[in-house]
């Protein structure tokens, strides 16, 4: 209750985005998000995340077999630099 007396809710910065240029509109991501968070436009064929629902799982920037969906503050050079990091641990 105490959220909602701010007026405003604060959400993790952490989701996904489509970027709208390389996706083929094949709606594989839209059965896959566990919170309904993708939709599909109609009118442009393209895929569309809703950030307030999206909790950034990462399931659908997993899946995308075109690679247009991705993670908000984490790209794949970051993950794979962390991997090596914890792999360079004695």
């Amino acid at each position: 209750m105490l959220l909602i007396d701010r007026g405003y809710v604060e959400q993790e910065p952490s989701t996904a985005s489509v970027q709208d240029e390389s996706c083929s509109g094949c709606k594989s991501c839209l059965p896959l998000c566990p919170y309904t968070a993708i939709t599909f436009a109609e009118e442009r064929s393209k895929a569309t995340i809703n950030e307030a629902l999206c909790k950034g799982c990462g399931t659908c920037v997993a899946s995308c077999p075109s690679g247009s969906i991705v993670q908000n503050l984490f790209t794949d050079d970051e993950v794979f630099s962390e991997i090596e990091g914890v792999l360079a641990l004695p």
